[in-house]
């Protein structure tokens, strides 16, 4: 004799996945029409927003921001590309420098209410030229490892009560202030 409480079990299961895909379908569908999704607002694509890409970061421009914690690289914003793209958003270009002196340029933009940021592009140094970023997705601001250095400009620098800390002049001079200064990490 064939039990069917084995398969009954199986098709309770299968039915819970097709649920929660579905579900997981309709999140989807909702963010990529700009809506909320099942855990709240979700930010557009990156894609979706223009972005005028800035000049070429110039080292008279360039501000060094200090990351603790026996980071082995440095960073500096160019602050002459300092913009506030919304009352929310600032974008930036940050360079993040090797000990050895190997330098990485990105154009980025930092959601300061939805404390997440996302790399617009990066340059070319041997084209002289901006290279969009293929990847639409917004990155959570960490507190720890490489990506650090976002969690300092947000708190420190750039975001204030999950808004933009003032005009591109405030920012800049906030910076170039060095506001808090280097804060120990956990």
């Amino acid at each position: 004799m064939i039990h069917s409480f084995p398969l009954r079990q199986a098709a309770r299961a299968l039915a819970c996945c097709l649920l929660l895909c579905s579900a997981t379908s309709l999140a989807f569908a909702q963010r990529s029409e700009n809506q909320v999704g099942l855990f709240g607002p979700l930010k557009p694509p990156a894609s979706a927003v223009a972005v005028q890409f800035p000049k070429a970061p110039q080292e008279a421009a360039l501000e060094k921001v200090s990351v603790t914690g026996g980071s082995t690289m440095g960073f500096l914003v160019d602050l002459s590309s300092i913009s506030v793209a919304s009352d929310t958003e600032v974008r930036y270009v940050l360079v993040a420098q090797s000990a050895q002196g190997v330098r990485n340029v990105s154009y980025e933009g930092l959601d300061c209410a939805q404390n997440a940021w996302h790399v617009y592009g990066v340059w070319s140094a041997g084209g002289q030229r901006w290279v969009r970023n293929p990847q639409t997705d917004w990155i959570a601001v960490n507190v720890g490892g490489f990506t650090r250095i976002h969690g300092v400009l947000a708190s420190d620098y750039l975001c204030e009560n999950g808004r933009a800390a003032g005009s591109a002049e405030t920012i800049v001079e906030n910076l170039k202030e060095g506001l808090h200064g280097p804060q120990p990490t956990p």
